[in-house]
């Protein structure tokens, strides 16, 4: 295997994971994805083919939306609880974090494509816009409406779930 793969695995691998469980729900099926999207990345390897970052993640959020047709209804997705080790961090504390990234995730979920997967993509994943305009095949300037847009509905998401 060669180090420029390696290489390759070692710095997407996280961050495609967590775009893919993100629209998946599922850890599995997750990790499946990561594991297909390098498998085609070794393939293109060998074949010549041209690496950017934003191919991957198109590779990646590609597989997901064939497996969210597959499943032939909505899937409930959540932002990766991401509550921190601190010690002094209280059970209240904790218990609000879980509710509101519920929440926000039930919001997203709302969501559209592309704007779902934008919002998850630059929000969660902190890709630039160039790479999310890649990965989604959109101008640059269409993915700042789009992702302006999607802001805006998650923003209005939010508010009708606690008015």
């Amino acid at each position: 295997m060669s180090i420029w793969y390696r290489l390759q695995v070692n710095k997407n691998q996280h961050g495609l994971y967590a775009m893919a469980y993100q629209m998946l729900g599922n850890e599995l099926e997750a990790e499946d994805v990561v594991q297909d999207t390098f498998i085609k990345l070794w393939q293109r390897r060998e074949q010549g083919g041209k690496y950017e970052k934003a191919w991957l993640y198109k590779v990646a959020r590609n597989q997901c939306l064939d497996i969210l047709r597959r499943r032939k209804h909505a899937v409930e997705y959540q932002i990766a609880k991401a509550v921190g080790s601190d010690v002094a961090q209280s059970a209240s504390d904790h218990v609000l974090n879980e509710e509101l990234s519920g929440e926000i995730g039930k919001a997203i979920n709302q969501l559209e494509e592309p704007y779902k997967s934008l919002v998850v993509m630059r929000e969660v994943n902190g890709l630039s816009y160039q790479v999310l305009a890649d990965a989604l095949d959109l101008s640059l300037s269409q993915t700042k409406v789009y992702l302006h847009r999607a802001r805006k509905q998650l923003k209005e998401n939010l508010e009708e779930m606690y008015a």
